[in-house]
C-alpha cells in the first residue's frame, strides 16, 4: 500500500514538473522576436530624438537630465546613441540640456535651466539661464 502511494505521489510530482516546463516553453519568446526588438529599440529612440536633434548644434557638448530608476541608464545611453555626433554629458551644467522623460513629466526643473522646447514623447530642450 505504501509503495503505491509513493508511486502515485511521484507520478503526480513528475506530471506537475512537466506541466510547468511546457508552460515555460509556450510562453518564452522566440529567438527571432529578440532580434526584432533589439533592432526596434534604437530606431524608436532615433525617432523620439529626431526633432530635438535638428534644434541642437551639429557638434559639441550638451547636458542631460532624465528620470531616475532602473531604466534611467538605458534611457541615457539611448539618448547618446540617437544624438551622435553630439557628446551627451549626464549633467545639467551646460548651455543646452536634453531632458529625457519617456515615462513621466519632469518633477522639478533645475533652477539654472529654462525650458526652450517640448518635442513630444518626453523629450525636452532646456537652456542655461546664465548662458555659459
Amino acid at each position: 500500500m505504501t509503495a503505491s502511494r509513493t508511486t502515485i505521489a511521484l507520478l503526480g510530482f513528475v506530471a506537475c514538473c512537466l506541466l510547468s516546463s511546457i508552460r515555460l516553453l509556450m510562453e518564452s519568446p522566440t529567438p527571432g522576436s529578440w532580434r526584432a526588438s533589439a533592432e526596434e529599440i534604437p530606431k524608436s529612440s532615433d525617432d523620439r530624438f529626431a526633432g530635438i536633434k535638428v534644434a541642437l548644434p551639429n557638434r559639441g557638448l550638451v547636458g542631460y537630465i532624465g528620470e531616475s530608476g532602473p531604466a534611467a541608464k538605458g534611457d541615457y545611453y539611448l539618448a547618446q546613441y540617437a544624438l551622435v555626433p553630439l557628446i551627451v554629458d549626464d549633467s545639467p551644467n551646460h548651455v543646452f540640456v536634453v531632458g529625457n522623460f519617456p515615462n513621466s513629466a519632469p518633477q522639478v526643473t533645475p533652477e539654472n535651466l529654462r525650458l526652450v522646447g517640448d518635442f513630444g514623447g518626453g523629450v525636452l530642450l532646456f537652456a542655461s539661464k546664465e548662458g555659459k
